[in-house]
């Protein structure tokens, strides 16, 4: 019950945020030209800050390990979903069709995910949570712009010289070495990783301002989305039960139930933000981010609830 409460209440907040974004854009003080250029700020300047700040954790062996089983479980999520997506996404021009599987394979683990595992597991569980997290943008901005770009998104440039990928290398070295950084420069991180739920939700409300509800109902926005919250978590819950999770460690469960729970959340911001910011055709993914929202607030109680009776 609880974890249904604060997912009606995250979804809530989120859906606040997308009508003020949108109500932006119809007055016209979001144009497409500032839409663009917050979510270049958002994925190079947010995103960093937001697994920089994750990380700033005291070091404990104990703890590390469950971080390098955490990652391995998140990289068997991307892995499979990638594959599945493949196969079963195969309709549509190369943009839709890389939109689509963009927005099934992606979910928006930070923002719908990191409240709740913090609310329920604590500082613990939101520690193991930045490693999903750090699998996600290594995957996004490699498997996602490969997806988007072809072969020229995995240049080697690309692939090393991204905000997800320093992000994360730099919050991990942050980590592992216990550097201390300046109060200031620990400040100003953790000022910019605030700003990742109001304005990614903003940027996605101006993409939605003349979207109409009936495209919702449209066979190529309900198949990615079903994909996203349904096919994919639960092909994930039977992983994780047939590879006996909770029997890896002491803390097995809450591993399983935390990328569980990345696993369920809706669409990811993250694709239709680096749509935008390459210029791309950004509503078709925000109709499916708004779609998936909506059925979070039935599919995340349930999915988190099977996930219990299966991980215990």
């Amino acid at each position: 019950m609880e974890t249904a409460l604060l997912t009606l209440h995250q979804v809530a907040l989120m859906l606040i945020l997308l009508v003020v974004g949108a109500v932006c854009a119809r007055l016209g003080w979001f144009t497409q030209t500032v839409s663009q250029g917050l979510s270049k700020f958002l994925l190079w300047f947010v995103t960093p800050a937001l697994l920089i700040n994750a990380y700033a954790q005291p070091f404990q062996i104990q703890q590390a390990l469950n971080l390098l089983l955490c990652g391995i479980l998140a990289a068997l999520f991307h892995v499979m979903s990638a594959v599945l997506a493949h196969f079963l996404i195969r309709k549509g021009n190369h943009d839709k069709r890389a939109v689509a599987r963009m927005s099934a394979v992606y979910s928006n683990c930070g923002f719908m995910a990191f409240p709740l595992i913090s609310s329920v597991l604590g500082d613990a569980g939101l520690f193991y949570g930045s490693a999903f997290v750090g699998v996600f943008n290594l995957s996004l901005w490699t498997h996602g712009q490969y997806l988007l770009r072809g072969r020229d998104g995995l240049k080697l440039r690309s692939v090393l010289c991204n905000a997800g990928v320093l992000g994360t290398l730099a919050g991990l070295l942050l980590y592992l070495t216990q550097l201390p950084l300046p109060s200031i420069a620990s400040d100003a991180i953790a000022s910019l990783a605030d700003l990742n739920t109001p304005l990614a939700m903003l940027v996605i409300g101006s993409f939605l301002a003349h979207c109409h509800f009936r495209t919702l109902l449209n066979r190529d926005v309900i198949y990615p989305a079903l994909l996203r919250m349904l096919v994919f978590p639960l092909c994930f819950l039977c992983l994780l039960y047939l590879l006996q999770v909770p029997h890896w460690c002491a803390a097995g469960s809450m591993l399983g139930f935390v990328t569980m729970l990345c696993a369920s959340c809706p669409s990811a911001a993250s694709s239709v933000l680096m749509t935008a910011s390459l210029g791309m055709n950004s509503q078709y993914g925000s109709h499916i981010i708004l779609l998936t929202s909506i059925l979070s607030i039935v599919m995340i109680p349930v999915l988190s609830l099977a996930s219990t009776l299966v991980l215990a």
